[in-house]
């Protein structure tokens, strides 16, 4: 085998091969970076039912996270109660979450429900857990969600 495609092997497994358990962050962020959310505003999906990206220029470091706001009012907000406003299950997917799974999400797949903030890797999850029932989906995903928080403090 070349060194060449060697170092493309090794490169694949390095970035491509999804973490193990072992590597679990309370708080889904980047590979290459400490920014939760993907960069969007988690104050604004509460406060007005909005997907924004957040700016560098306003951010909050919490839970070993670094938060983007698109203003100071909502990274105040934020700062003032971040379990008020950050999503539920540390911005993991909420339904591979009551799956028992970690997953990545998509930003722009979310919902409101009873004051909490829950993200989705697809729109095909969001509508299982709106078909199923979402409080059934919660009991769910909180029992797997203090599996995880148990399993890696």
């Amino acid at each position: 085998m070349s060194l060449k495609n060697f170092m493309s092997i090794a490169v694949f497994w390095t970035f491509m091969v999804p973490f193990s358990a072992s590597a679990f962050e309370e708080i889904q962020t980047g590979y290459f970076n400490k920014t939760a959310l993907q960069g969007f505003d988690s104050s604004r999906y509460l406060t007005d039912g909005l997907s924004v990206k957040g700016s560098k220029t306003f951010i909050f470091d919490w839970k070993g996270a670094t938060w983007h706001f698109a203003d100071a009012e909502s990274r105040d907000l934020f700062a003032a109660s971040p379990n008020q406003y950050a999503p539920q299950y540390g911005g993991y997917c909420s339904n591979q979450m009551s799956l028992g799974n970690l997953s990545n999400i998509d930003p722009g797949v979310w919902l409101i429900h009873k004051e909490k903030l829950y993200f989705f890797g697809h729109q095909v999850g969001k509508d299982r857990w709106q078909e199923t029932g979402i409080d059934a989906r919660i009991k769910d995903a909180d029992r797997h969600w203090k599996k995880y928080i148990a399993e890696n403090k």
